[in-house]
């Protein structure tokens, strides 16, 4: 992680890749031709790479991005909705990157993102005033070849409230809390260091959340809550009955005598949204530690049977 790197989008000329006229089946992708984002992988604290498919094959795919500071809230649904922050470049959609898809399968990547753009993951704000939140929205949209068009943007899921819960003392509880509406997939993590190994004489450093089956099943813009109770109810606050409301990830933070050095320098909550052409990513972190020497990078993967990689030698199992 880079604390004194200024958020600055840098421009880079793309090149203009031309399109093909191929017809696709869009077999198995919910957004009948739109862009599906599947993963994307954080190098130090910048944004290093974006994947995805559900294009036709060998066709233009073009990337855009925007970023807002937030300050943490609650996740129950109190006071007046969305994120109290401050934008990134006014939150204007950006294109960072342009690509051709495979001709062969319709997936898509765009690699080396940060050595033409800074889109970094992380706020280097962290413990200072509060606005240590940053989400990040990425969209795409490809070339039709048959209608002689663009695909349409669409709109990423919806954060309208992210918290990490931790009181800044070792061998604490911490747990993440979000509020988010209109994804079809969903992935929350809470982490204060890599998942080195599920023994029971093993702290556990990482907790995600469970398949999300729920989001397959619902039309819409259906909304999950995810707090620290696991619950929602008078007197706290009252919940919609259409609402989804979950039990937040949560770890005890807790650095090893003896291995100190391998935890990360903040508690991280992490997560992770989309729906057909877009993807939302939210990230906290509660610091400083004073534990770890060494920079975070993260790999996060939403789509089915993909590992998630904190990069730091240790794999765990996306839910997706």
């Amino acid at each position: 992680m880079r604390p004194s790197t200024p958020w600055i989008w840098m421009s880079a000329a793309a090149a203009l890749l031309g399109p093909t006229a191929s017809a696709e089946a869009f077999c198995g992708c919910p957004g009948g031709g739109i862009p599906r984002l599947t993963a994307a992988v954080m190098s130090g604290n910048d944004l290093d790479e974006v994947r995805g498919d559900c294009t036709q094959k060998g066709t233009t795919v073009q990337l855009q991005a925007r970023q807002q500071h937030f300050y943490r809230a609650s996740s129950l649904p109190l006071g007046p909705p969305g994120l109290q922050g401050a934008c990134i470049n006014n939150c204007q959609w950006i294109t960072i990157a342009q690509t051709t898809s495979d001709p062969i399968t319709g997936h898509f990547a765009f690699p080396n993102l940060d050595q033409s753009h800074s889109v970094q993951l992380l706020s280097p704000l962290w413990s200072i005033i509060g606005l240590d939140g940053v989400r990040t929205d990425l969209r795409a949209r490809a070339w039709d070849g048959i209608k002689n068009r663009w695909s349409a943007w669409t709109a990423p899921p919806t954060l309208e409230r992210f918290n990490v819960v931790w009181n800044g003392n070792e061998g604490a509880a911490a747990a993440v809390e979000t509020l988010i509406t209109g994804a079809d997939k969903l992935h929350l993590t809470i982490a204060d260091g890599p998942d080195d190994g599920d023994q029971p004489t093993i702290q556990l450093d990482v907790d995600t959340d469970t398949p999300n089956f729920w989001l397959d099943q619902q039309t819409g813009d259906p909304t999950v809550l995810y707090h620290w109770t696991g619950s929602c109810s008078p007197p706290i606050a009252w919940c919609p009955p259409e609402w989804l409301v979950q039990l937040s990830p949560a770890i005890t933070v807790d650095a090893p005598a003896f291995n100190a050095h391998s935890e990360y320098p903040f508690v991280l909550g992490m997560a992770t949204a989309t729906r057909p052409g877009a993807m939302m990513i939210a990230t906290s972190v509660l610091g400083p530690r004073d534990t770890a020497d060494f920079s975070v990078n993260v790999d996060v993967d939403v789509d089915v049977d993909v590992l998630i990689d904190l990069n730091l030698g240790i794999d765990f199992f996306s839910i997706f």
